[in-house]
Parts: structure tokens; C-alpha cells; sequence
């Protein structure tokens, strides 16, 4: 692959790509800019596929709809298009005990975030009541 490099400015709504460099020290030298962005440069089309997003909060009861006070729980998005790795049953999770309790799964499989949030709601549960 050959790597590219994007001069950038703004942030935000002001973002723009100023130009496209074959070297850095030409992207990073360019005055219009205030930014530089590395990336690889693609030999045909990029494939993209619907990302999906799982979040359950063990201490809030499951629901399946929202009753207008609260989200279901576990709530499931699948409204992100992403670029596709490739690999069709790449699930990722992860516990976030910083604020309030949650599992976080995401993956491009949507059976397969499912998946991954049961098994690891049922490890969770079994070591919450002292089962190994």
C-alpha cells in the first residue's frame, strides 16, 4: 500500500482536506494547513458495512422498549456505516465501571453482538451470585 498524506484545516463543520501529499515534510511545510493526516492509499473500492453498537446496564432492570422514562436495556444501535475489516464475525466488548456500570459490545454482526452480550450477561450474573 502506499501511504498518502492529507493537509488539513478547521475542526468541526470548518473541516477541510487542503491537499493530498505523496511526502510528509511537503504536507507538513504546506502554509494552508494546520493539521497532517496520514493514511493509506486505497487500490479500489473500500467496502463499507453497518456497524452495530450494544449497551446494557446490569444494575437497571431489562426491558425490551422504552416506557418514556428510560431506554430499553440492553439498547442496540445499528446506524453506523463503517469501513469493513473484513472479517464478518469481528464482535469487540468492554466494561466501563468509570461512571455507571456498563457492557459495552459492538461488531458487524448484529447475531453476533447478541451473542457476545448473553455470554458475557451470564458470566456476570454467575459471579454476582458466587457461581464459578
Amino acid at each position: 500500500m502506499t501511504t498518502v498524506y492529507l493537509a488539513t484545516a478547521g475542526e468541526y463543520s470548518d473541516y477541510r482536506v487542503c491537499h493530498v501529499f505523496a511526502r510528509r515534510e511537503d504536507a507538513e511545510a504546506y502554509a494552508g494547513s494546520d493539521d497532517v493526516k496520514e493514511m493509506e492509499l486505497q487500490e479500489g473500492p473500500v467496502e463499507m458495512r453497518i456497524w452495530y453498537r450494544l449497551w446494557w446496564w446490569p444494575d437497571r432492570p431489562d426491558q425490551e422498549k422504552g416506557d418514556g422514562l428510560r431506554s430499553s436495556n440492553p439498547v442496540i444501535y445499528g446506524d453506523e456505516r463503517r469501513d469493513f475489516d473484513g472479517d464478518p464475525r469481528h464482535a469487540e466488548h468492554s466494561w466501563d465501571h468509570s461512571l455507571r456500570n456498563v457492557l459495552s459490545v459492538e461488531g458487524w454482526n448484529r447475531d453476533q453482538v447478541l451473542k457476545v452480550y448473553s455470554e458475557q450477561r451470564a458470566q456476570y450474573i454467575a459471579a454476582k451470585e458466587g457461581v464459578s
